[in-house]
C-alpha cells in the first residue's frame, strides 16, 4: 500500500480509526535534517504528489518518513537508498 492509499483510506473509510494518527515529515532546520509531526486532522487535501496542510503548505510524499498511530507504524517509508522515492 502506498502512503497516498493509506491516507485516502484514513480520510474516506468510515471504519478507519483516525484518532491519534500523525504524519512524520523530514524537514531541514538551520542546515540540519530533522523530523516533525503533522496531526492527520490538519491534512486539508490528499493530492497525487503530496498533501496540503491546513495552513496551505504543500508537503510532497518523498518527505514523509512514516505514518503513525501512537507508537504503531501504519506506513514506513522505503529505505532512502531506493532512489529516494516513496
Amino acid at each position: 500500500m502506498t502512503v497516498r492509499e493509506l491516507l485516502n483510506r484514513l480520510r474516506w473509510d468510515p471504519t478507519a480509526v483516525r484518532v491519534g494518527v500523525t504524519i512524520e515529515l523530514r524537514v531541514r532546520k538551520q542546515g540540519r535534517e530533522t523530523t516533525q509531526q503533522l496531526p492527520f486532522e490538519l491534512v486539508q487535501e490528499i493530492l497525487p504528489a503530496g498533501v496540503v496542510s491546513q495552513d496551505g503548505t504543500f508537503l510532497p510524499y518523498h518527505r514523509i518518513v512514516a505514518v503513525r498511530r501512537g507508537r504503531e507504524v501504519l506506513w514506513p517509508a522505503p529505505a532512502r537508498s531506493e532512489h529516494g522515492q516513496t
